[in-house]
């Protein structure tokens, strides 16, 4: 990292600052090696560069966890590429308190440069948050555009930066929109640069100019962004799929393969756009304009204008108080957004728009929101949220080998630096979310299986409890960026989880969930890869690293905005609850399966229970790694009486093909590799507003009471006979 200039941002001075001798920060988080601090002493300097978990050899199942947290101001020439497990945080009040202005800044590219079929397909475990960048993402070296990749050797020993040729750069193939390709004498693009795939989201950030979701033709498969602004284009490139919430953008989208799903976004112009140096957030105008494609042949696109829930994710921040010295210690703040309903499209970075700040105290004792990392003991985690307090996990491993009990109203639960908690050995949920908790935020946490002694009934995570009614539609809670896996990091392939997540209670909204059994794992030492023709790593066969199910609904008005599901034996996810959401779904099915075994198993099943369902922009996947004889008959199962279904399709990946029809018997098998099988909408039992419902329940009455309705028809035909008869036999009365 080389930071050459830095500036408060309340301070038009060019001079640089010195870290605070009285540092809440680094009293807070005194591991200097899980917590990267910028700016600070000169020993950090060289250490926003971690080639150790950039390249896939030593970071890709490693150990460490690292948040780099990056105090408010101006910053030229940081560069910070981000690589595996490792989490970049502004700590301003709003995006623009925190800009990186110069070359790069905060970027992340291609976990594998040398194989673009794999490209970013495995560029995992990352994330970035709460900055503004107005940089150039790509520099001009004697004639061609580049982008620099660090790589290490197999044993981490040593690492090298070369600089990556983007020589397609101009090929519109790959989302770079004709009308901005710089021209040769052109020596620089501003943008950020993100190529990544799933569990690497980037929330609340300011682009001044274009966001480029992929590098060149290096394949990739994310993704999630939300409330973000992009003052230029949404380059999807050669992404598969990704969810977008929340999000402006100046330009139109470009590029992409297969299927994005857009909730509460728009397209408009800002009148400071242009790089001038001014940073504003104006809200959105209406009448509101959707994000247009601008190349040919555009991929699936859901458009959902309205937010129907929105939380956004807790955060921390530093007071920029005006009034506060240089000399002060400035304090650290949680902030909570509240909950908003049917949302306005667009972002909403406004400091400390109806949401809760807390304060975070040094003294731990009688601080509202305590700090804890992986040496502290579980009794003190327990006791701190018994007591009502929010819990910040700092980055690293967790080994409790107990379930973490939430019960109070409105507790935060968030990890920074990709913090992750192992399960329990007896197959005990690692967290579990009491039914009396309603406003509870899990945000930013990975949760790891263990070889557990009870496999059946096992979760990572269990919200509520069975049969029991809770959840508050006025105080919903929500998960964010939650990061489930089973297998990969171990060496032990016996570890398992019948279900990854469970969620009983109602009025719970998803956020970005990938959950993962691992169809590659580490190898242990001296050992080699059973597939050397397919990975570098082993290959799971069946039985190793055992998940039944990714996720399990029971609770009603239950909403996924961004949800991804991976090689589970049974339907990946299971719905019972009544009136689900969900906004974007991208799953693989199990590439080690055989047909005897792997019977009557969908993707996505919606069961009869569910009464309504909504779902939009679904995809399931098939690589039939092992066997030729997997049959999956659907690809998404609803039973549920009512449902509609947006966007639906299908892909055949690679090895043997298997599934017949999309959803419902409805769609094509699966034929031709990487063809998207489409239905584009399929309902049941549903018309516009039920109509269609309530006719067929009239034509369910009336086939089975047909004599009734007869002889009432036949008695409403001779009526005015017998009413002239009654009024003639009342005049002649005397």
């Amino acid at each position: 990292m080389t930071s050459t200039r830095h500036t408060s941002s309340s301070s038009s001075s060019s001079s640089s600052e010195s870290t605070p001798p009285d540092d809440i920060l680094r009293k807070l988080f005194p591991d200097n090696k899980a917590v990267l601090i910028l700016p600070d002493d000169t020993h950090q300097e060289d250490a926003a560069t971690i080639p150790e978990l950039i390249d896939r050899h030593t970071g890709h199942f490693s150990d460490r966890r690292v948040a780099i947290l990056i105090r408010p101001g101006v910053y030229q020439n940081l560069r910070v590429p981000v690589g595996y497990w490792t989490q970049v945080l502004g700590l301003g009040e709003t995006p623009q308190d925190t800009t990186l202005e110069g070359t790069l800044g905060v970027y992340a590219v291609p976990a594998n440069t040398q194989n673009h079929d794999v490209g970013s397909l495995d560029t995992f475990w990352r994330s970035a948050e709460n900055f503004a960048t107005r940089c150039e993402f790509l520099s001009n070296q004697q004639g061609k555009w580049c982008v620099p990749i660090v790589t290490t050797t197999n044993d981490g020993a040593s690492a090298t930066q070369s600089l990556y040729p983007v020589d397609d750069l101009t090929n519109p193939e790959y989302g770079y929109p004709p009308d901005q390709v710089p021209p040769s004498t052109y020596s620089s693009q501003y943008g950020m640069l993100w190529a990544v795939s799933q569990a690497a989201p980037l929330r609340r950030i300011r682009v001044h100019g274009n966001l480029l979701l992929s590098l060149g033709n290096n394949c990739a498969s994310g993704g999630f962004l939300s409330n973000s602004q992009i003052d230029g284009y949404l380059q999807l490139g050669s992404q598969q799929q990704f969810c977008v919430r929340n999000c402006e953008t100046t330009q139109k989208a470009t590029g992409g393969a297969w299927s994005f799903v857009l909730v509460g976004c728009c397209q408009q112009s800002h009148s400071n756009s242009s790089l001038d140096g001014v940073d504003s957030t104006p809200s959105p105008q209406p009448p509101r304009k959707p994000i247009e494609w601008a190349t040919k042949g555009n991929p699936l696109v859901v458009d959902e204008p309205i937010t129907s829930y929105r939380i956004e994710k807790p955060f921390l921040f530093l007071s920029s108080d005006e009034n506060q010295s240089k000399q002060e210690q400035q304090q650290l703040y949680l902030g909570i957004p509240s909950a908003k309903f049917d949302s306005p499209t667009g972002t909403d970075h406004n400091a400390m728009t109806q949401q809760e700040r807390v304060p975070i105290l040094v003294d731990q004792s009688k601080s509202p929101v305590r700090v804890f990392a992986p040496y502290h003991e579980f009794d003190e985690i327990q006791n701190a949220l018994e007591k009502g307090c929010h819990v910040v996990f700092s980055p690293g491993t967790y080994h409790w080998n107990q379930t973490l009990h939430v019960r109070g109203t409105n507790q935060v639960l968030l990890g920074i630096g990709m913090a992750t908690i192992q399960a329990p050995l007896d197959g005990s949920p690692t967290i579990h979310v009491h039914s009396s908790a309603e406003g509870v935020r899990l945000s930013g946490l990975s949760l790891e299986a263990s070889t557990v002694s009870q496999y059946d009934g096992s979760t990572l995570l269990q919200w509520g409890e069975p049969d029991v009614a809770s959840g508050n539609s006025n105080n919903p809670s929500s998960i964010h960026d939650l990061f489930c896996f089973v297998g990969g990091r171990s060496l032990d392939r016996n570890v398992s989880v019948q279900t990854m997540v469970t969620i009983h209670s109602n009025h719970v909204i998803g956020d970005n969930l990938w959950l993962w059994r691992a169809d590659h794992v580490q190898l242990k030492p001296n050992e080699r890869p059973n597939r050397p023709d397919l990975s570098e790593y082993h290959v799971t066969q069946y039985g190793e690293c055992r998940c039944d199910v990714g996720l399990k609904v029971y609770g009603h008005h239950v909403t996924m905005y961004g949800l991804a599901v991976e090689h589970t034996y049974r339907d990946m996810v299971e719905w019972y609850g009544s009136h689900g959401n969900v906004y974007f779904y991208q799953s693989e099915l199990p590439y080690d399966v055989s047909g005897s075994v792997y019977k009557n198993v969908a993707g996505y099943h919606v069961h009869p229970t569910a009464g309504h369902h909504v779902a939009k922009g679904i995809g399931v996947y098939s690589y039939f790694r092992d066997h030729d004889d997997v049959q999956v008959r659907m690809a998404v199962r609803h039973d549920a009486t009512t449902g509609y279904y947006e966007n639906v399709f299908t892909v055949w990946l690679n090895g043997y093909r298997g599934i017949q029809s999309v959803i419902n018997d409805k769609g094509d098998p699966t034929k031709v590799t990487g063809k998207p099988y489409i239905v584009k909408t399929y309902s049941k039992d549903i018309g516009d507003h039920g109509y269609l419902q309530m006719f067929r329940i009239g034509q369910w009455i009336w086939n089975t009471s047909a004599a009734v309705w007869a002889t009432l028809f036949l008695w409403i035909l001779g009526l005015p006979t017998k009413l002239r008869t009654h009024f003639d036999g009342l005049a002649s009365q005397p």
